[in-house]
């Protein structure tokens, strides 16, 4: 008997393009976890596993160890669904684990999670791709159904907005278990920085904070995580996380802002989330912009994220003008973009998966296709044999194999956005 806890994504993944070509929607950044780690934290013990887009199994499988669109059930497991876009809370997850019955959270027709502890008559499908109550039927269940109003993810920009607290509440949930409010002895921490407060404060064994840094953690807590490193002369404000191996130079960090592991960041940065292995070394502004992972964006690069009439920025997804009803929108880049010096990029614009932009008009474009090249006055098609050798090329700068599972997502999603371009 054991424990499952599996993790899905339902049908509102392209809501999340760029980012979402390339991952599931629960491995998506906001805070200083991904949103599955979010889930997971909170079913200790608990055997995790997924359920995605069949082209998206493989490489999953290989970034997590964990099973993907696969379930070995037998009598007596009890299974936890938990839909990887909600921002799951504290008395749902408690009745997840403390439910005695089969029962199907939903709101309208999103399903938010199940529990199922009754003995099922058949092996639930891999692949769990349902949304609301068409949910027991899928799964071949009889289940209570139990209506109510949870929080989802819905845009990126959700995530964005939402960074600055869920970073504070990583770090709250990080010094439960004792993990954070410490210096430790091998942090080595130039004389002439000054860190503001002594609450709200992680720095991991390894990391490296260089003179003259200025750290403003009275707001909102700052974490820098294990081999990570601020250079001299930077200033760093809270809440931000700097995750493992990312180095900022000389770097103005505004309030709100997450990096994954092994970034390069200088300039100024502000409430934006960055995925692993991206670099924006240079000056230039980027604000209330997600990235994905193995972006580079040439010096200058700057985006905008505020529109001088000070209204609502509209955002172009999938083909789809939608008003974020928010003042504050930057950019969205897909994993293995480009950006040439000085590109500017107006807010609101999104920029697909291994692209190359270069040149000095602005980028005024709502959706930029994948593998696009060029600029404004004319994007032609990025090869994709050029594409790979380039990602091949930047990923081993940083030691990391492309795999046959990476040629196989990049033709993958060559093919999936032809129409596009």
């Amino acid at each position: 008997m054991k424990n499952r806890l599996i993790i899905f994504e339902d049908d509102k993944y392209s809501d999340f393009y760029p980012l979402t070509l390339s991952r599931p929607v629960f491995s998506l950044r906001c805070g200083m976890l991904r949103l599955w780690e979010k889930v997971a934290r909170r079913f200790p013990g608990y055997e995790i596993a997924f359920s995605c887009r069949p082209e998206l199994v493989s490489l999953l499988k290989s970034q997590t160890g964990c099973a993907v669109n696969t379930i070995d059930y037998e009598t007596g497991d009890r299974l936890i669904f938990v839909n990887g876009r909600l921002r799951l809370g504290d008395k749902l997850a408690q009745e997840l684990l403390g439910g005695a019955h089969n029962r199907i959270y939903h709101e309208n027709k999103v399903t938010a999670a199940i529990v199922l502890v009754e003995p099922l008559q058949k092996t639930p499908p891999a692949n769990v791709h349902f949304t609301g109550e068409g949910a027991s039927e899928a799964l071949g269940i009889k289940a209570d159904l139990v209506a109510g109003e949870f929080e989802f993810y819905n845009h990126l920009w959700d995530c964005v907005n939402l960074n600055p607290d869920e970073i504070a509440i990583d770090f709250l949930s990080r010094r439960k278990v004792g993990e954070v409010d410490c210096l430790p002895a091998d942090a080595r921490i130039d004389s002439t920085a000054r860190i503001l407060s002594r609450d709200n404060l992680f720095i991991a064994p390894g990391a490296e904070i260089g003179a003259c840094v200025v750290i403003d953690n009275r707001s909102g807590p700052v974490v820098i995580d294990r081999g990570a490193g601020i250079g001299p002369l930077s200033f760093v404000e809270g809440p931000c996380y700097i995750g493992p191996e990312t180095k900022i130079y000389r770097g103005n960090i505004r309030a709100g802002c997450s990096f994954g592991p092994s970034c390069r960041v200088g300039g100024e940065v502000e409430q934006s989330i960055f995925h692993g292995y991206s670099n924006k070394y240079h000056d230039g502004f980027m604000g209330h912009a997600y990235i994905g992972s193995w972006v580079n964006l040439g010096a200058m690069t700057t985006n905008s994220d505020l529109k001088n009439n000070y209204k609502n920025i509209t955002v172009s997804v999938n083909g789809r003008t939608i008003d974020t009803g928010l003042m504050k929108v930057g950019s969205f880049i897909g994993d293995h973009s480009k950006t040439g010096i000085g590109t500017l990029l107006n807010t609101g614009v999104s920029i697909g998966f291994s692209c190359n932009l270069f040149g000095a008009a602005l980028v005024t474009s709502r959706e930029v296709p994948s593998f696009s090249w060029g600029d404004e006055r004319g994007y032609d098609v990025y090869r994709l044999d050029k594409a790979v050798e380039v990602a091949m090329t930047c990923m081993a700068r940083r030691g990391v194999t492309f795999t046959d599972e990476h040629r196989r997502l990049f033709a993958s999603l060559y093919e999936k956005t032809t129409s596009e371009r």
